[in-house]
């Protein structure tokens, strides 16, 4: 199986200089273990599109990831990065 590239969009990488240093590090090194294998730590998001879901990878206890996922391209697309409670809001 080939591993999956990874992108960050604006928002994504602003959201990563907003957070500590020590979390954004845990962040980034969540996101690189999930190349091989995506689907196995990740969740669906059920209100979002069924055309285009839009993912959840736990981090932490209180930090989320939300990604896009394009299995014929090979890409993880990392498309916001928050604290739980604010994560959802837009989905």
């Amino acid at each position: 199986m080939s591993l999956y590239r990874v992108k960050y969009t604006h928002r994504a990488d602003r959201d990563l200089e907003k957070l500590p240093p020590e979390i954004a590090r845990k962040v980034i090194s969540a996101i690189q273990n999930i190349k091989k294998d995506p689907y196995q730590f990740i969740k669906k998001i059920k209100a979002s599109n069924p055309n285009h879901p839009v993912y959840s990878l736990r981090v932490r206890r209180d930090v989320r990831a939300l990604l896009s996922i394009h299995d014929d391209v090979l890409i993880i697309h990392v498309l916001e990065i928050d604290y739980r409670k604010q994560a959802y809001r837009d989905f």
